[in-house]
């Protein structure tokens, strides 16, 4: 099973995922500038984002890296599905990465410590280091990660001629620009929130990552949800526990 993941990995080579997360976040900057944003398309890409945001602090992070809390499939499916477009790469590879960073964390042998691997690394570490596939057994045995693999560039595609069908402008405002931005914010969590020889806390880092940002509680515990109260993500997870029938 390892192997025939190892095998479809081959077909969003890293230098891909980092190409596609480089054009995303060239295209949000000169957005800012050269895009006539309207009041609908900014409201479209801000949904976009915090979608993108949350399957990353909630999906990726909290439920698959960690298996913090559980919730309902279409829950789970929707923020698989956002954090898939930001083009970091599939679940398996994603918690693999993660869970090696909480094995080796700020030390020489964490993948992407700013302090040891420098700033490239802290920035770029998820999609360039070799992955070590047997910290995610539990992963390789789901069908939905697997499927995930092997169709993930034709789900990109896919998404992406929806998309230009609607409207060929919302490529930029409803994908590329919050894709873009998300990639950015989110790697101030590794530059900033491990900038030292262990993890820190940045409300401003926490704030635009909708809860990444408040590093150090969850390093002293990774079981635990809410990490401040401004934590939007383990609100968010709170409200699931308590209103959510899964």
């Amino acid at each position: 099973m390892r192997k025939a993941v190892l095998k479809q990995n081959k077909s969003w080579a890293p230098i891909t995922l980092l190409a596609g997360q480089l054009i995303a976040q060239a295209t949000a900057l000169f957005s800012l500038f050269l895009f006539p944003w309207t009041i609908q398309t900014s409201f479209i890409a801000l949904f976009v984002y915090c979608s993108i945001m949350l399957g990353i602090t909630m999906g990726y992070h909290r439920l698959y890296s960690h298996k913090s809390f559980t919730c309902p499939k279409w829950i789970e499916y929707y923020l698989l599905f956002f954090a898939h477009i930001m083009m970091v790469g599939p679940a398996i590879t994603w918690v693999a990465n993660h869970r090696e960073h909480h094995k080796y964390a700020d030390t020489p042998k964490d993948p992407h410590s700013p302090h040891y691997r420098g700033w490239l690394m802290a920035y770029a570490g998820q999609v360039l280091i070799d992955i070590d596939f047997t910290l995610v057994r539990d992963l390789l045995r789901q069908k939905l990660h697997r499927w995930q693999v092997k169709y993930y560039w034709q789900i990109i595609f896919t998404w992406a001629l929806i998309l230009f069908s609607i409207d060929p402008l919302s490529l930029i405002y409803a994908w590329l620009v919050p894709a873009g931005f998300a990639k950015l914010f989110g790697s101030l969590v590794f530059t900033f929130s491990h900038r030292g020889k262990k993890a820190n806390s940045d409300t401003w880092v926490g704030l635009l990552t909708l809860g990444e940002g408040f590093h150090d509680i969850h390093h002293k515990n990774v079981r635990v949800v809410l990490w401040h109260p401004l934590d939007i993500g383990g609100q968010l997870i709170r409200m699931i526990d308590r209103n959510v029938k899964i």
